[in-house]
């Protein structure tokens, strides 16, 4: 009431505040996503988790998946979906079946333009048909048959890794002795075997081995094949013809 003790009238006049926004609901995870398929070490995985609202980040939010892995944020600020980038690692554990679990700040933030900090529940964060094979084949054995080898002859070797192999193209061996030798066969197995015929000028060897190779070799998830290397046993290379 006024100084008179007249009442207020409950009629406002001019009553809009002007462009005055209340926005009371945090940015929420609607879902994650990412392409189908075997990911292998080396190979990256990029997850887009989408906001039921545009999201501003700051620093470097991170994911962490159900293999225990943690994923920095790598784009999408200013809009709802925001992706981070996993690359697989050797060692990394394996999962058939790979999802989001969780998600942090990490020191930065994820905020909506009414400046609310998102949710850390997490919707949707199954990514679909997933696998991570975290284990690149690795190096069990290099093995020829012992003998003494001259000009024209040829003689396997066998390299041979702890799983199953793919070879794209024609993977080549190179030898002790400088020699470079072809894929032969054995795509889909553990064991690539590789043909060596000796020719005239090949540099005499003793104690034959294995350096390295080169080429695609790699496991089904694309997991490049490691290195290959060892002694072939009792292999003589003799590339020198009998000159009178």
């Amino acid at each position: 009431e006024d100084a008179a003790d007249n009442d207020f009238s409950t009629t406002i006049t001019a009553g809009d505040l002007g462009t005055v926004i209340i926005d009371g609901d945090t940015p929420d995870i609607t879902g994650c996503t990412a392409s189908d398929g075997d990911y292998g070490v080396g190979e990256a995985v990029s997850i887009t988790c989408t906001f039921d609202s545009s999201v501003d980040v700051t620093g470097t939010p991170q994911i962490t998946l159900s293999n225990a892995q943690v994923v920095d944020y790598a784009s999408g600020t200013g809009s709802a979906n925001l992706v981070f980038t996993y690359t697989v690692a050797e060692g990394h554990t394996d999962s058939s079946d790979l999802a989001v679990s969780s998600i942090a700040a990490n020191g930065g933030n994820i905020e909506d333009a009414a400046d609310n900090d998102f949710s850390t529940t997490i919707t949707g964060g199954d990514l679909g048909t997933v696998t991570v094979d975290g284990d690149a084949p690795d190096l069990s054995s290099v093995a020829a048959a012992d003998d003494t080898y001259g000009i024209g002859e040829s003689f396997g070797i066998t390299v041979t890794w702890d799983e199953t192999v793919i070879v794209s193209g024609t993977p080549t061996i190179t030898l002790s002795n400088g020699a470079t030798v072809d894929y032969a066969s054995g795509s889909n197995s553990a064991a690539l075997l590789f043909t060596y015929t000796v020719a005239e000028g090949h540099t005499d060897s003793s104690d034959l081995s294995v350096s390295s190779y080169s080429g695609t070799i790699a496991d089904a998830a694309g997991g490049a094949a490691a290195a290959a290397s060892g002694n072939l046993g009792s292999v003589v290379i003799d590339g020198d013809t009998p000159d009178i």
